[in-house]
């Protein structure tokens, strides 16, 4: 159980995996239990010792939450009279909702901006071609890496039990 443990805490550790998909990939240690809240990568697991595969059902049902979270983003920036910019403030709001504010500064970093936090946000996502496109990718983003997270959790489990 030890290997198993230390398997998930590093792969739990390496991936940024509670930047994603409103925490997909939490774990909680206990002694040297794994208790999965939510963890596409805890999900894995636990499905692969049961002999199962629900991939494609964990990426549709993290990829439904960031959409709801856009949705319910969007519909509070026209709730506060956001205008014209609803569509740039909902999706900078579920940026920061996800944990991804350092993530679109970094990269308007890159693209030569010194925008930092919804500010900079709004730059990458002016940047990919609007809120609509930024919110493809968030939501698409969020399906593959669930996917990957819980694929990964699969692996770990077959390693760890060999």
């Amino acid at each position: 159980m030890r290997k198993i443990s230390t398997c998930l805490v590093a792969l739990a550790l390496a991936l940024p995996s509670a930047s994603f998909a409103g925490g997909a990939g939490r774990a909680v240690m206990k002694g040297t239990e794994i208790v999965s809240h939510g963890s596409s990568a805890g999900q894995g697991a636990y499905d692969e010792s049961r002999g199962r595969d629900r991939a494609m059902a964990e990426a549709a049902c993290e990829a439904g939450f960031t959409a709801g979270t856009i949705g319910y983003g969007v519909g509070s920036a026209y709730a506060a009279g956001a205008g014209s910019l609803t569509g740039y403030a909902g999706i900078a709001s579920t940026v920061s909702s996800m944990g991804l504010g350092g993530v679109t500064t970094s990269i308007a970093g890159a693209m030569g901006s010194s925008a930092t936090g919804a500010a900079a946000t709004a730059v990458v996502t002016s940047a990919v071609g609007g809120p609509v496109v930024m919110a493809g990718i968030l939501v698409g983003g969020t399906a593959a890496v669930s996917y990957g997270l819980y694929k990964g959790g699969k692996a770990v489990w077959r390693w760890a039990t060999k």
